[in-house]
């Protein structure tokens, strides 16, 4: 459940800033708005949330008619808050999705980093993680260009908690603490209660569960001086769940209990679901299955209705393992399907891969940021020590560093999202076919074999061409090509004489330049995903060759046939292609054409470019 407190915690931290009132004067259909929007507020505390719909939308309708930009957002923002207590996640995305675009468009940053929290949130809820974290990034560098710490605390809070879904406490832990820190240096009690929720959830993913207790602690104490019943329910519910990681069970029902004791003189169908869902796990690490089972009944019904899927996954996980205690295979298995599904369903390796460069990319702009900031610090300070002196002299100086600084920052942020994409891509580039050739070198001076100072020599050449040679913008396609057909006897000497290779160029190759390593991957993927797993033998066809400044490259090799094609598909949409794809969109844009045709027992590969002829080629 990586810390049940978190589907109650969204709601708890879902602050929309649209309810704030324009203290300003207006005119009078803009005062019905506002009175609309205020009697939706007052129906949803009284729990009345089909009245308060209707009164939000008749203030939406009027402000769109109006064209009140303004009140739009508002209207909006108050609606998505609603459908999303209300569990219609869906349609709450589609409205604060709405809500970004006309944010967007009215140039209103604060809107728009609000709609972008709000998508995270529900993306999330959805189970749909890789959205969840692009949106709550896009939220953080719009809001700290605002200046907005309130709103950033709260960002850095919903961001964590996307890296606990993911098991990442790394991340989940640098930006709790960011969180935290904030919070206590706006010194509001209850703002850093709230991050230290997710603080604790992360030192538990990190094993900590002794800072993990203390935290919650206080939150606990903070809950009581300050009355606040919900803060109270989270830290209980949360330390049970850590007594219950740390197989300390019948202090965990202590805390159960508490919570319990206070769900009864005010019930709560959320806070309830999780408690009984603690009481389900603590008998069962008492050994205890049928006080276990009996909890977890309760549960099944409203999880499935209410639980975010990654705390519902969670369920179906304990209800395989109470069953198997109670010898009851058949309902064990069951859970244990639904579990396995909806885990495939939520996260898998490519999500994973998405979000850290996503992370990656974020990090290294705060760092350029940071760094051009502390030279303009630096140079403001030597100006300072002259000033008394050389008056004219510092302003001349002082106008040269901020245009400098401008030219600086304005080249930084044109260039920077492509040149860390092309950095990512081409660190993904590696030659793993290193290890199999040292493993045939090995055997080959094991037999003493003849052809050992060739593959010696071969290697070589390869690994000071991609070492050496790799680091210009562009090399010879000619030299490119030679590479391609040592990597190529490399690998026959692995296949011998169940592999046959066919490769023809043609043209004028030595008259053009390419980026170097762009074709090693298609031939990578030949071997790897088509004759690595063949029984029987294979055969690559290659052919290369220019004409009219178009290049054109070719490859296809035959596969093991599948019953499932969508099964071997998949083997084929791996990093190579993909590396390649991004590569050719950044570097290529308009000039280059890729297909790729995956039959049954044949893949085929036709990359098209269009090379400007190097100057060799032009004299």
């Amino acid at each position: 459940m990586k810390y049940c407190f978190r589907f109650c915690f969204f709601l708890f931290i879902l602050i929309l800033d649209c309810r704030n009132s324009d203290a300003r004067q207006q005119p009078a259909d803009t005062n019905a708005i506002h009175t609309w929007l205020k009697i939706a507020t007052q129906k949803l505390d009284a729990n009345e949330p089909d009245s308060a719909e209707y009164y939000i939308l008749k203030a939406n309708a009027r402000a769109k008619e109006l064209n009140l930009t303004k009140e739009r957002i508002k209207c909006l923002g108050n609606y998505a808050n609603l459908l999303f207590s209300r569990l219609r996640y869906k349609e709450a995305l589609q409205v604060s999705q709405e809500q970004l675009s006309i944010s967007q468009q009215s140039g209103n940053y604060a809107g728009a980093a609000n709609a972008y929290n709000n998508m995270s949130i529900q993306y999330r809820s959805l189970g749909q993680l890789q959205l969840a974290a692009e949106s709550m990034l896009k939220g953080i560098r719009l809001i700290e260009g605002l200046k907005d710490s309130v709103n950033l605390r709260k960002y850095y809070n919903n961001l964590a908690s996307v890296f606990l879904d993911l098991g990442d406490a790394r991340n989940s832990l640098y930006y709790s603490r960011k969180s935290v820190a904030i919070a206590m240096a706006l010194k509001d009690t209850l703002l850093t209660a709230r991050s230290m929720i997710n603080l604790a959830s992360s030192e538990v993913l990190d094993n900590k569960y002794d800072s993990a207790i203390a935290h919650l602690k206080q939150v606990i104490n903070i809950a009581k001086s300050k009355e606040d019943a919900d803060l109270l329910l989270y830290s209980y519910i949360n330390v049970g769940e850590i007594y219950n990681k740390i197989m300390q069970p019948h202090i965990a029902i202590t805390y159960y209990e508490k919570a319990s004791a206070m769900l009864k003189k005010e019930p709560n169908t959320d806070f309830q679901m999780y408690t009984d869902y603690g009481m389900a796990y603590s008998y069962y690490n008492l050994n205890e299955p049928v006080l276990a089972k009996k909890y977890l009944d309760k549960v099944i019904v409203p999880a499935g209705e209410l639980m975010p899927k990654n705390d519902l996954k969670e369920v179906y996980q304990l209800g395989s393992k109470i069953n198997e205690q109670l010898n009851n295979a058949s309902e064990a298995l069951k859970f244990l399907k639904r579990y396995t599904a909806l885990n495939d369903s939520i996260i898998n390796e490519k999500t994973q891969k998405t979000i850290h460069e996503a992370e990656i990319k974020f990090q290294s702009s705060n760092k350029e940021k940071a760094i051009v900031q502390q030279q303009l610090l630096i140079s403001n300070k030597n100006i300072e020590l002259q000033k008394k002196n050389r008056l004219i002299l510092i302003s001349i100086v002082a106008i040269t560093l901020l245009v400098s600084g401008c030219i600086i920052i304005y080249l930084i942020y044109r260039n920077k999202n492509q040149l860390i994409e092309l950095s990512l891509l081409k660190a993904q580039i590696h030659p793993h076919f290193l290890f199999n050739t040292l493993n045939n070198l090995y055997a080959l001076t094991l037999n003493k074999s003849d052809q050992s100072p060739g593959v010696v020599m071969e290697l070589s050449h390869i690994l000071r061409y991609i070492l050496y040679e790799c680091n210009t913008t562009t090399v010879s396609l000619e030299k490119e090509l030679k590479m391609i057909e040592r990597y190529i006897s490399l690998e026959k000497i692995r296949y011998g004489n169940h592999l046959e290779v066919n490769m023809s160029l043609s043209g004028n190759l030595e008259n053009h330049n390419i980026v170097p390593l762009l074709l090693l991957p298609l031939v990578e993927n030949a071997f790897k995903h088509g004759i690595g797993k063949l029984a029987e033998e294979g055969w690559i066809n290659i052919s290369a060759g220019i004409k009219d400044n178009r290049f054109t490259f070719k490859i296809s090799n035959n596969k093991l046939p599948s019953a499932d094609g969508n099964a071997q598909r998949s083997d084929y949409g791996n990093i190579g292609l993909y590396n390649i794809r991004k590569r050719l969109d950044i570097l290529y844009r308009g000039k280059y054409d890729l297909k790729i045709i995956d039959e049954e027992d044949v893949f085929v590969v036709v990359m098209k470019i269009e090379l400007e002829p190097n100057k060799a080629g032009r004299m």
